[in-house]
């Protein structure tokens, strides 16, 4: 059985700002986000993992250092970057509620029509070059455990086609340093998801 845990980037200040944080706004950690992620290293056993992927932003590599404690290589791989959000990237999201009412859900989470009204990525492009990356994971990794490192939308969508959820409105956001697990059983591929947006302190790992 595969084990994947998919953790979310720490804090940024453009999360505590709620700006929108998109791939276009590369910024490091707050020192909350630090916090966080240092308490989920503690109670998250790297000795259990035997490969890290990375995204490439900062927030995201920031975190997998911590988390991966000198333990392992730690594989940047640019397809689990966040979602492009074009020139709405860093912007005040009150600020875009306030002019595209319409773009948003009931959660305040874009939909997949919100690229209509600017220059970023679609939800459709987003979910092609994430699942790219899963069936690469899955053929590459057998009976073993997998942390991702990257980011909110990103590991929304993720989740919404790996487990064929009809629209990514009905997946909610992790929190930052939340994790998820999915179990992928060898044979029939099929994904299991065990738990979602767990936190710290608490117990992340499935026994094989």
């Amino acid at each position: 059985m595969l084990n994947v845990y998919i953790v979310r980037h720490g804090q940024t200040d453009t999360n505590k700002t709620f700006g929108i944080n998109g791939s276009g706004t590369n910024l490091p950690l707050n020192e909350k986000g630090k916090k966080q992620a240092e308490n989920l290293r503690d109670s998250f056993d790297i000795n259990k993992i035997d490969c890290v992927y990375s995204s490439p932003l900062k927030r995201a590599r920031e975190t997998a250092e911590i988390l991966n404690h000198g333990k392992h290589e730690i594989i940047v791989d640019d397809r689990l970057s966040e979602m492009n959000y074009g020139n709405w990237d860093g912007q005040d999201v009150h600020d875009i509620i306030a002019k595209y009412p319409q773009v948003f859900d009931e959660l305040g989470y874009f939909k997949e029509n919100y690229s209509d009204y600017c220059s970023g990525e679609t939800y459709q492009h987003l979910a092609d070059r994430l699942m790219d990356f899963w069936h690469d994971l899955i053929n590459n990794h057998k009976d073993e455990s997998v942390l991702l490192v990257f980011h909110g939308t990103a590991s929304r969508s993720l989740v919404q086609n790996v487990l064929g959820i009809p629209k990514i409105t009905l997946v909610g956001e992790i929190q930052n340093a939340g994790v998820i697990n999915i179990s992928v059983d060898e044979a029939s591929q099929k994904p299991f998801l065990r738990y979602y947006n767990r936190v710290a302190p608490g117990k992340f790992f499935i026994e094989k």
